[in-house]
């Protein structure tokens, strides 16, 4: 009985502790399958939100300037050729798709692409073009019709992307080759089309595979599982990791069509590195790789980026190219096996070779330092959030023709200073800012010796003493108060007490004084002692007031130094100084951007010219006409264009630290500086750096002398002395003088050994 009891009562405790169990383990369950449930919906709020969002983000794409072709042009096949090169066109026996040329003797047949510009989008069209000694005769379309103006497509330079580092051009499904598509599948996911986020026969596949060869030939992961780990992810190898990438893949496989999820991975997936920028999508990476578009690529190349997303770093084809080509072929084999190709395309795209591109003007090339100018354009209208989601499409002003005769130039330049001049190679910085001179647009920006470093730019950063570079500034604020070219002044010995006790006292270059001397060969000889004392008679306050009126920025520097350039500024700011005297006195200050387009192609913002007159045309005429004097007979006169209608002037700062040139021609003004980073001395004159560096730049281009003084109220004067020359002078240039100004004639001209001894010093100690 007592036994009986005793078993019942046991009985009951064990039914308890199972009630309990099956009760903790239900409510466990529950409450795990709850916070499963909860965390799932967060997931997918997350995920979808987050995946919605940013597969519509698109960077800003900004455009260069493209090339105008027309009847007359003086560009030769080769110029074209280049630029077709730039683009990434490829030579053919028959223009069978856009993007291709024939070069035959004196004719360029071009299957152009289509592009979207500012006005109008211009379908694809075969165009013919024909040549004759140097220039263009005629262009015709495909009918034979005369085409009378056309432009090349412009060059991608640049996009807005995160300030991570990505950069991508988003395609549309439309814009993606089929061969692509099916190779991705092939290749990394065969069972893409029927999974639901994770395939179990995948991983079991890539389980054996990689184990019979004894190396990792295959992935396990779905193309949406690597979709997530690009997207969400970090690169931590934990079973939290993984579990996560396995409920997102689920989530995203059901929220998404297919034809979404492998768009998305296409734009999405990383596939090199450019120094600070990540290659991200097909897109960029068809331009980064072989610098054409996608739909251009053939199935060799298209094998090649699929190679490479298994590894950006070891398969990278442009620094491990027996890697990559051994990845890329095993690719073609895949591609071969699955009838994406036939053995006669396999043949001869296996024995093709790489042919990526190198070098940072090749493969969607960046020009940062050209970039920061669009940027500060355009840092009023937009913030960084529209111009790296919105899809806009800039347009710019930078001509990279241009942009290269800037970087060969200053490259060749600067090596071949450092040579002569005994200077550790790679020692020397430069900066170089080329403007329009009707216009104001930049043409070519170079922020150091360095083409295409994203790093500090000098161009607009450098804040560097310009020297002799503001003295026109005086000369053009006497003009305004009085004076012309032929004005006496004195060249001799100032000195001045400042308000800190001390004695300012200047010399000239060549230690001398000279007397009374003109103003023509004050500013062409770079006299400072008669640059002070005519800064003095006319106020350093007007000469600092009108810097200011031209500059929009007051002087730094209030003191009499300021006549002598003691004043720092960038190359930019020079550039607005200088664009006003080139362009006949209207103010232009440099432009980067023309237009801003949405992403339909729309009108966003427009920018115009800013035209506004701040010097009398007259004067300004004057002042040009003594900067040509410099180039011919003054401290320009090494240049190997001296004499051939350019105008300009040198600069120097103290200690030689600063070494500055601007010079400008009927089209183009140019401003260079050369230094050292640390502000320690060169040894370099403005002449013997800067100047070198433009002469390099301009050997590159076409020069279009400055137009010829008239007649009118035009006199041939001395240089030494102001005087009227007559025809025993030697040295005579000739100079606009006001009407009714009253001129001393020269009554002969005998050889002054004194001042015959100054010149020759002076070819060889200039500024």
């Amino acid at each position: 009985m007592v036994k009986r009891k005793r078993k019942a009562h046991a009985r009951s405790a064990f039914r308890t502790v199972v009630r309990f169990l099956f009760k903790l383990t239900l409510y466990t369950g529950l409450l795990v399958s709850a916070i499963a449930a909860g965390y799932l919906v967060y997931l997918d709020r997350t995920i979808t939100s987050t995946f919605e969002g940013r597969r519509w983000s698109v960077p800003a794409s900004v455009y260069a300037e493209p090339l105008e072709l027309y009847p007359g042009a003086m560009l030769t096949a080769r110029d074209i050729v280049t630029e077709l090169s730039r683009l990434g066109y490829q030579r053919r026996a028959i223009l069978s798709q856009p993007g291709s040329y024939q070069h035959i003797d004196n004719t360029l047949r071009i299957h152009l692409r289509s592009f979207q510009f500012m006005e109008r989008n211009r379908s694809a069209e075969r165009i013919e073009i024909t040549f004759r000694s140097r220039g263009v005769v005629a262009i015709q379309d495909s009918s034979g019709r005369p085409i009378p103006l056309i432009r090349l497509d412009p060059v991608m330079i640049g996009s807005f992307f995160p300030s991570h580092g990505e950069d991508r051009i988003v395609l549309t499904p439309e814009q993606v080759p089929d061969l692509l598509k099916q190779t991705l599948k092939a290749v990394e996911d065969q069972n893409f089309d029927s999974h639901s986020g994770f395939d179990l026969r995948g991983i079991a596949r890539a389980f054996w595979v990689n184990i019979s060869s004894g190396e990792i030939k295959q992935g396990g992961s779905t193309l949406t599982q690597q979709l997530v780990k690009s997207y969400f992810l970090d690169n931590r190898r934990t079973l939290s990791r993984k579990l996560n990438e396995l409920a997102m893949a689920v989530i995203l496989e059901a929220r998404f069509s297919k034809v979404d999820l492998l768009n998305a991975y296409v734009n999405e997936i990383y596939i090199g590195q450019d120094g600070q920028r990540a290659v991200h999508g097909f897109g960029l990476g068809a331009q980064f790789y072989f610098n054409k578009p996608l739909i251009e690529l053939n199935p060799a190349e298209i094998a090649t980026l699929v190679a490479i997303i298994r590894g950006p770093s070891y398969y990278n084809p442009q620094r491990n190219p027996k890697r990559a080509t051994t990845r890329r072929n095993l690719v073609l084999d895949k591609m071969l096996a699955h009838k994406l190709i036939d053995a006669v395309g396999y043949e001869q795209n296996k024995h093709l070779e790489l042919s990526v591109v190198t070098g940072s003007r090749s493969g969607g090339a960046y020009y940062p330092a050209f970039m920061d100018l669009v940027r500060i354009d355009l840092g009023d209208l937009f913030d960084e959030d529209d111009l790296r989601t919105n899809g806009l499409r800039i347009f710019t002003t930078l001509r990279p023709r241009t942009q290269d005769a800037v970087e060969s130039g200053l490259r060749a330049a600067l090596a071949v200073v450092e040579r002569n001049r005994n200077l550790p190679q790679g020692s020397l910085q430069s900066a170089v800012v080329m403007t329009n001179t009707q216009t104001g647009e930049l043409l070519a920006v170079a922020g150091g010796r360095q083409a295409g470093f994203d790093g500090f730019n000098r161009a607009i950063n450098a804040h560097r003493p310009v020297g002799s570079l503001l003295k026109p500034m005086v000369y053009l604020t006497a003009l305004e108060n009085g004076y012309h070219l032929a004005s006496i002044i004195q060249d001799e010995n100032v000195a001045l007490t400042m308000p800190n006790k001390e004695v300012w006292s200047p010399r000239n270059f060549d230690e001398r004084t000279h007397g009374p001397v003109p103003l023509v060969r004050a500013l062409g000889d770079s006299l400072n002692l008669a640059t002070v004392n005519l800064g003095l008679a006319i106020g350093v306050d007007t000469v600092a007031r009108r810097m200011e009126s031209l500059t929009g920025r007051a002087p730094q520097n209030r003191y009499p130094s300021l006549l002598l350039g003691a004043e720092s500024l960038t190359p930019v700011q020079v550039a607005t100084i200088y664009g006003t005297f080139a362009s006949g006195g209207f103010y232009m200050p440099p432009k980067a951007v023309i237009a801003v387009l949405d992403e339909r192609g729309s009108p966003v913002t427009h920018h115009p010219f800013q035209l506004e007159q701040r010097i009398n045309p007259e004067i300004a005429k004057a002042l040009t006409r003594a900067l040509e004097v410099v180039m011919q007979t003054g401290t320009g006169r090494t240049s190997r264009f001296s004499g051939l209608g350019v105008a300009g002037k040198t600069g120097t700062s103290d200690d030689y630290r600063d070494s500055w040139f601007a010079g400008f021609d009927a089209t183009t003004l140019t401003v260079v500086w050369v230094g050292h980073d640390d502000n320690s001395p060169t040894g370099l004159t403005g002449s013997a750096g800067a100047l070198k560096v433009w002469d390099a730049i301009m050997a590159n281009l076409d020069v279009v002398p400055l137009a010829e003084l008239s007649n009118a109220n035009v006199v041939e004067i001395e240089y030494a002395t102001g005087l009227v020359a007559n025809a025993a002078c030697a040295q005579i240039v000739s100079v606009p003088i006001p009407e009714g100004s009253v001129l001393q004639n020269k009554p002969g001209c005998g050889i002054n050994l004194r001042s015959l001894s100054n010149r020759v010093r002076s070819w060889f100690q200039n500024d």
